[in-house]
């Protein structure tokens, strides 16, 4: 793991180096994992090659999945899922703690009608895909929930939106929970509402992250 993804990893969780290494050679060495990633990008053909060049890098995926082994979370939550690179990583996690639930919040994949096709299936029965806008979707699984573990925000990159689902999230998000943030670069959402909420943002790339305290 590059150095900069284990130190994002290591500002947002209480880890230490041995749980760090062994949690990245367990997804690295995940044969099933990886084959079936591969196989149904292969089955998705030319017109949705395009969209295997996904937003979440490797690195990022290893870090969530290092993020949510170590939390052992009960309920993720995420906005934007396109392929569902992100959603694969988090739900492998999930299933090698045999413990959890990702809720998926998106719209059609643009092209093809269908989010997460990278998925792999025998971890689809840990997801549960909300079809449409986070601002109709988002609060109602909320309050259905009652609280949650890890949010990843990757749906529409507007300040707006962006403020608008950091601060709808973080009333139900666990203390010690950690609120993610994929394109941070998009605008200045991140940073003003790391100091409204008085929390220390940590960046890596064009990814943010911080922990409630």
């Amino acid at each position: 793991m590059e150095q900069s993804t284990y130190g994002f990893i290591k500002k947002l969780v209480d880890i230490n180096d041995a749980e760090v290494r062994e949690y990245t050679s367990e997804i690295k060495s995940n044969r099933e994992f990886h084959q079936q990633l591969e196989e149904n990008r292969g089955a998705a053909g030319g017109r949705r090659f395009y969209s295997w060049n996904p937003g979440i890098s490797a690195p990022l995926g290893t870090a969530l999945y290092v993020i949510c082994r170590k939390l052992r979370p009960d309920n993720v939550v995420e906005t934007g899922v396109a392929g569902g690179v992100s959603s694969s990583y988090i739900l492998c996690a999930l299933e090698t703690n045999n413990n959890g639930k990702l809720y998926s919040i998106d719209l059609p994949w643009a092209g093809t009608g269908e989010s997460g096709w990278l998925i792999p299936d025998y971890l689809r029965h840990r997801w549960q895909l909300l079809t449409g806008r986070s601002s109709e979707k988002l609060t109602p699984l909320l309050r259905k929930l009652g609280e949650i573990d890890v949010f990843l925000h990757d749906s529409e990159h507007t300040y707006r939106n962006m403020l608008w689902e950091y601060e709808t999230v973080w009333t139900y998000l666990k203390s010690g929970g950690i609120l993610l943030s994929h394109n941070v670069d998009y605008s200045d959402a991140f940073p003003d509402f790391c100091d409204s909420a008085g929390v220390k943002g940590v960046l890596h790339a064009d990814t943010g992250g911080t922990v409630k305290p």
